[in-house]
């Protein structure tokens, strides 16, 4: 860390005030609407306004970050988030819940836009891949334990919401209290356009894996959570199992990774495919059994799932020019944006359907899916990668969701320029004598 420049282990104590906060306020929901009797299509609607919120948060933050600067969007987004995340806890009402997540969405996207963009602005060349690591690392770390942070409280009270808005609310000190600049996008930097018609023609199985991933993990995050709490899981083991789950996704992205190194990453991501589809049939047999085989079992689902995205990405990068990698890459995260919103309604309603093995029966048939549409893709007479010839497999995956900030890190594509432009960003700090921006 010492190696790294100042002030991203300044960015980092934000992130994981931030993240620790997310993911207990994500798992709280879950759990609480099942305490609520909420209806399983309500949960996963709740659960899909904030991915809508998410995206079209992503698209109109990103002119504001330009039009004010880096700090006033991550101000104002991180004191939006602290306040939502009271009002959960002020007013249970599903319909109330639901505007609230919609506005949570959009600030969730402002604070990882301010933070992946400014994490990438500070990087170079030589650092970027152990930048990239770090933020990958804290990111699952933090997340993990906001989850486990569900054991502090009764859930049915007010008390976590209110830890919830204080992490929220924390994140904002860091930056608050040291004398630094933030970067700001350079109108010069230059990528060449490709069409979603262009990437689906180049690379069909990436481009259809993204949207896979989408709905799978979003599905998994917003639903699990009350899955848990419908099969009589206590609040311990609930949170557990997702943190649990969560935490096997950092040794499967740098396990499957390397093997998709020496193989046709299709191949490799059909092979994760069948074992999704497996273990999500066998999860509903493994929940009737003990609490701790339905870990087990859960986790080879999930380390597959959680790196779905991420060999997709690196399937697609591998035929794309580097100069076509930047507005590839939004394009990609767009499509799992999409199915990121689909996703847990349509999980919520299959379990309306079905009870609450519904949840593993649509992540395990969205699997299927997936699986037959790659053997299909393998059947046609298609240009095929040899494995020396791709490019080296670099772990870029949204734990939950990202924006497309995340991708300007990956060492495969030089960094986006960044400049600091004391007229926009900071001209509200220009008074100070010496001339720092805090």
């Amino acid at each position: 860390m010492r190696s790294l420049p100042a002030t991203l282990p300044i960015l980092f104590l934000c992130e994981i005030s931030f993240l620790l906060g997310h993911g207990l306020i994500m798992t709280l929901l879950g759990v609480r609407m099942s305490l609520e009797a909420f209806p399983s299509q309500m949960a996963g609607l709740l659960m899909s306004s904030f991915s809508l919120g998410f995206v079209a948060g992503s698209y109109w933050l990103e002119k504001r970050i330009r039009s004010v600067g880096h700090i006033r969007v991550f101000s104002a987004c991180a004191a939006l988030l602290a306040v939502t995340a009271i009002l959960h806890g002020l007013w249970v009402d599903p319909w109330a819940w639901l505007v609230w997540r919609l506005f949570g969405g959009a600030a969730t996207a402002g604070l990882l836009m301010v933070m992946e963009s400014w994490v990438s602005g500070e990087s170079t060349n030589e650092n970027r891949g152990r930048v990239l690591g770090w933020y990958l690392i804290i990111s699952t770390l933090s997340l993990a334990g906001g989850q486990w942070m569900l054991n502090m409280a009764d859930p049915g009270t007010f008390v976590l919401f209110s830890i919830a808005g204080i992490l929220f609310a924390l994140s904002l000190v860091p930056l608050s209290i040291h004398r630094i600049h933030g970067p700001q996008r350079s109108s010069h930097d230059v990528s060449a356009k490709v069409s979603l018609k262009t990437l689906f023609s180049r690379a069909p199985v990436g481009l259809v894996g993204a949207f896979v991933a989408g709905l799978m993990v979003q599905a998994f995050f917003a639903m699990t959570p009350y899955y848990g709490q419908e099969i009589g899981l206590s609040t311990a083991q609930t949170a557990q199992f997702m943190s649990i789950t969560t935490l096997v996704a950092l040794i499967a992205q740098w396990t499957l990774g390397r093997v998709s190194d020496r193989f046709d990453r299709r191949k490799v991501i059909l092979c994760m495919a069948v074992v999704m589809t497996i273990s999500g049939a066998l999860i509903v047999v493994a929940a009737r059994s003990s609490y701790w085989m339905l870990v087990f079992v859960a986790s080879f689902h999930t380390a597959m799932l959680h790196t779905l995205y991420s060999l997709s990405l690196a399937h697609t990068h591998d035929w794309l020019e580097p100069e076509e990698t930047i507005q590839a890459n939004a394009k990609i995260l767009m499509c799992y944006g999409v199915g990121s919103v689909v996703g847990p309604f349509s999980a919520s309603l299959l379990m309306e359907q079905l009870g609450p093995d519904g949840l593993w029966l649509f992540l395990g048939g969205a699997a299927l899916a997936l699986a037959l549409f790659i053997a299909y893709r393998l059947t046609r007479q298609a240009p095929v990668k040899a494995p020396e010839e791709q490019e080296p497999y670099i772990p870029l995956v949204p734990m939950v969701e990202s924006t497309y900030y995340i991708n300007e890190l990956d060492p495969h594509h030089g960094p986006v320029q960044f400049e600091l432009n004391l007229e926009t960003d900071y001209d509200w700090e220009a008074e100070d004598a010496s001339g720092a921006v805090s």
